[in-house]
């Protein structure tokens, strides 16, 4: 892995197991990534720095900032959590292909928790660009605490009138006017939020479970393959 070395500039905590760490490179800039992209990090000086995990880079292309968005499920992501501002990670150049092409049509994001990563990229991207693409994000948490990004999106929401969003809870019921829906994502839903179907790419992220469901789900209301692009975590 290509010695890339960041330097952990800022630490926010954006729900009680999820943090976003901002890092900045040690020497030069930045490499270059797509929104939607991965890196391979590995920490430094650490009994764990034989192990590399992947994480989506959380910033869009033209932040200042390298960020990461790890939620504490494992080891690695515990010793992250841990670190320190001025403490350093290496990471590999940017990986993947999970990233809507030029040709894509309109737009809808399949988020599961943590999986809103490389869509909180992409729509801060496209916002930034200007770009005019439809875009919708149906976004499932088990409650309004696990909400990754949660005042943002609803910012994002409000200033860049391309971008839609939907939340579903699954296991709390509140009152809150950015939230109506209370139960799994599922055909029917995707039927009453979507309406049509064709002419549309579909991208969904999150834990094995959730991505292979929708994609099943995708299916049965006659969603083409070739249409459905997915990216899972374990």
């Amino acid at each position: 892995m290509k010695n890339n070395i960041f330097i952990l500039k800022k630490k926010i905590k954006e729900t009680d197991d999820v943090v976003t760490l901002k890092f900045l490179p040690e020497k030069g800039k930045i490499f270059s990534f797509f929104a939607g992209q991965f890196v391979m990090v590995e920490l430094i000086n650490n009994e764990l720095s034989d192990l590399k995990r992947a994480y989506t880079i959380s910033s869009p292309p033209r932040e200042n900032f390298l960020s990461i968005t790890v939620k504490k499920i494992g080891r690695v992501s515990g010793a992250l959590h841990d670190l320190k501002i001025g403490d350093k990670i290496k990471t590999s150049e940017s990986q993947g292909f999970f990233y809507p092409n030029n040709d894509a049509g309109e737009l809808v994001f399949l988020a599961g928790g943590v999986g809103i990563t490389p869509f909180y990229s992409i729509i801060k991207d496209f916002s930034q660009k200007g770009l005019d693409k439809n875009i919708h994000l149906l976004y499932s948490n088990k409650t309004k605490n696990d909400i990754v990004f949660f005042k943002e999106l609803g910012k994002l929401s409000s200033e860049f009138r391309k971008f839609k969003i939907t939340h579903f809870l699954t296991r709390e019921k509140i009152k809150h006017p950015a939230i109506k829906e209370f139960e799994r994502i599922n055909s029917e839903s995707l039927k009453k939020h979507l309406k049509f179907f064709d002419k549309k790419h579909y991208f969904i992220c999150g834990p094995v479970g959730f991505v292979n469901g929708l994609w099943a789900e995708l299916k049965k209301i006659g969603v083409k393959e070739d249409n459905i692009f997915t990216e899972a975590f374990y």
